[in-house]
């Protein structure tokens, strides 16, 4: 077993919790006993076996009800580190109920809601946030129930700000203005539907943190970890030599021909095809001439152009602390950096960063290999502008990376770090891609996840209703992950990480 790894090891717990077929089935007295009254190095193996009986998944069972009753009534009764359990355990079986406030399990657990305090009650509102403002919470964690004690107001919507806590979301007037009229588009079935998934998401952060806590202690607070330069403006079309460099890696999206690079336009030299290029970013995506309205796109990236900031500002030490299950923050910016300098090991051929976002991991290997040798591609234009800010002689690519706009064999490393999670659905398809594009002996570097075997956080990650994917979020079954690296011809040389962390690297072996 790699570093770090077995944190969340609940497969364990099915052996303890099964029961024989001739015994009868505990009581929810003789449940909530037995919670109360194991030793603390058993709690969190208790916590489950209590949890299973009442809770499969976000769904109740017929002892969810009486449970509740149960647990509300003994609260007062029990340590602090029993009551840390017991108001997850309410939280989880109110969660039940959702979109309903006012279901039997809410009702039975309103009752105490002086004595714990929980985030499900809007019509508790006013005394909630009075003992909230008392306890002097974080300002992220008070947005969060703040957000979770208010009704939609369908006159005046706030939806699709809920990750990772609502007052991160420090907008200009221009972007507030351009996400008016986003919402103003919306149906008001569809807004209700956004609103919804914004109140799970912010149920599902409050509840992965408090997990963690319950089981481990204080979280130290969140701070960012690689500011975002200053914004500069851009000359309207940088040099083209920056693509010119690597014009017989480049291959069209359309038939597979090599591209030419001309001030403003990349065009294919076998079907003609001619693709925009905009402030050193070509966009793969689009065709000129299809389309492309290049004054368009440099108005959206203007509008969005805090987005860089937010992100690794906000999202991403947030992401990495929910998906690792690392609430105590041990993957630094630092080892990070480090790992990527010391295992990114290229051949021949220049080194890719596949969804490399605002570019704060793409400085890594810009510092390790410079810019002449580096490529940076994603999908979504506003995170490569800020990444061309940063890094203004690294060209950028607009691109899907299920099909990479490279030659066979002719990319010397790879890497995407953070980001495999983020196209779950088709990553097997983007592994495979890597394999064809790298060069045997070059390596590919990457930074995800494995999906917890713990029922409650993963479900917790589920109620996270983020942009991908849409369903709500998953992480890789790592075993599974692995399996397409070695479809895709790539060796992993080295693995490791803490929680549910991975950083792994392989190499491509023919």
């Amino acid at each position: 077993m790699r570093p770090g790894a077995g944190w969340l090891n609940s497969r364990l717990l099915g052996k303890a919790t099964t029961m024989s077929m001739s015994r009868a089935r505990p009581t929810v007295a003789e449940l909530v006993d037995a919670f109360v009254g194991t030793p603390s190095d058993q709690l969190d193996t208790e916590f489950q076996r209590l949890t299973s009986e009442l809770w499969d998944d976000g769904v109740a069972t017929d002892l969810a009800l009486p449970a509740a009753i149960e647990v509300v009534a003994r609260f007062d009764q029990v340590d602090d580190e029993r009551k840390g359990h017991l108001a997850m355990l309410l939280g989880l079986l109110i969660e039940t109920e959702l979109p309903a406030t006012d279901g039997p399990i809410a009702t039975a657990a309103r009752v105490g809601v002086d004595t714990y305090l929980l985030a499900h009650f809007p019509d508790e509102r006013i005394r909630v946030l009075e003992i909230a403002t008392a306890l002097d919470l974080d300002v992220d964690d008070y947005s969060r129930l703040e957000r979770s004690l208010r009704r939609l107001d369908p006159d005046n919507p706030d939806v699709g700000r809920a990750f990772p806590s609502p007052v991160a979301w420090d907008m200009d007037e221009a972007e507030r203005e351009f996400d008016r009229k986003f919402v103003a588009a919306l149906s008001a079935e569809e807004i209700e539907a956004s609103w919804n998934r914004d109140t799970r998401t912010v149920f599902g952060n409050t509840g992965a943190k408090a997990y963690w806590a319950v089981r481990h202690g204080s979280v130290p607070p969140i701070v960012s970890e690689t500011p975002v330069p200053p914004r500069y403006a851009h000359p309207q079309d940088a040099d083209i030599s920056i693509f010119e460099r690597h014009s017989e890696v480049f291959r069209c999206p359309n038939c597979a021909g090599k591209l030419t690079f001309r001030p403003g336009t990349a065009r294919c030299v076998d079907c003609s095809t001619a693709y925009p290029i905009t402030r050193g970013m070509l966009d793969l995506s689009s065709k000129a001439g299809e389309g492309f309205d290049r004054d368009e796109f440099l108005f959206q990236l203007a509008k969005m152009g805090s987005m860089g900031h937010f992100v690794e500002t906000y999202a991403r030490p947030n992401f990495k602390r929910l998906s690792g299950f690392t609430w105590d923050a041990p993957v630094t910016p630092e080892i990070e950096f480090d790992y990527i300098q010391s295992s990114v090991a290229p051949v021949t051929g220049p080194v890719l960063d596949i969804a490399a976002g605002p570019g704060a991991f793409t400085q890594a290997l810009v510092d390790k290999f410079g810019s002449d040798r580096v490529i940076a591609l994603d999908l979504v234009a506003a995170m490569l502008a800020t990444l061309r800010e940063r890094l203004p002689d690294t060209p950028a690519v607009i691109k899907s990376a299920t099909s990479l706009p490279f030659g066979d064999a002719t990319l010397g490393a790879i890497m995407c770090w953070n980001g495999p999670h983020a196209f779950l659905d088709v990553a097997h398809e983007v592994i495979a891609e890597i394999g064809r594009c790298l060069r045997p002996g070059g390596t590919f570097t990457t930074y995800t996840f494995d999906n917890s075997s713990d029922p409650v956080y993963r479900y917790f990650l589920g109620s996270h209703h983020l942009p991908q994917p849409a369903g709500g979020l998953r992480m890789f079954d790592i075993e599974q992950f692995k399996g397409w690296l070695a479809d895709a011809g790539l060796k992993i040389i080295e693995e490791s990480g803490p929680g549910l962390a991975y950083f792994i690297t392989a190499e491509k072996t023919h």
